[in-house]
C-alpha cells in the first residue's frame, strides 16, 4: 500500500520560493552584460541542478506498506525497513531533517535507529503497519 508524504504549505512556499529565486538569479546572469560566459554557464547549471532536485523531492516522497518491509522514498533516498525490525512508532512534530515534507511526522524506531515520516493519513498508516508489526510498540495518540 502506497502513502504519499503530507506536505506543508509553508514548506511548499519555502521550497518553490526558493525555486523562484534561483530562476531569477539565471535569468539576471543570462541578460546581465558584464557577466562572462563561463559565469553564466556555472550559474545556470547550478541552478538547475538546484531545481531538478528540490523538484525531485517534492514530487517523489512516499512511503509503501510492502509485503515485508517498509519503503521509504524521497528523491535519492530509498530505505527498506523490514517489519521484524521496527520496534515502536508513534505521532510527532518533531522538526528533525527527515524523508517528510509536513512536521505531521511519525516516529519510527527501528533496529539500526529511527526515521521520521509524513504520511497523509497517518491514522490509517499506523493501523496498516500496527498490522504488519503485531510485536512493535504502535501508539495511535
Amino acid at each position: 500500500m502506497r502513502y504519499p508524504s503530507k506536505k506543508d504549505l509553508w514548506l511548499g512556499v519555502i521550497l518553490w520560493g526558493c525555486i523562484g529565486y534561483a530562476l531569477y538569479i539565471s535569468k539576471m546572469a543570462l541578460f546581465e552584460e558584464k557577466a562572462s560566459v563561463n559565469g553564466i554557464m556555472i550559474t545556470l547549471i547550478i541552478n538547475l541542478l538546484f531545481i531538478l532536485f528540490i523538484t525531485w523531492l517534492w514530487f517523489t516522497t512516499y512511503y509503501i506498506l510492502d509485503e515485508k518491509e517498509l519503503v521509504i522514498r524521497c528523491g535519492p533516498i530509498n530505505k527498506r525497513i523490514p517489519y521484524r525490525e521496527i520496534y515502536s512508532a508513534h505521532k510527532t512534530w518533531n522538526p528533525l531533517s527527515s524523508p517528510a515534507l509536513s512536521l505531521k511526522r511519525i516516529n519510527i524506531t527501528y533496529q539500526f535507529g529511527m526515521t521520521l515520516i509524513s504520511p497523509i493519513n497517518r491514522d490509517e498508516f499506523l493501523r496498516q503497519l500496527s498490522e504488519r508489526c503485531p510485536n512493535a510498540n504502535i501508539k495511535y495518540d
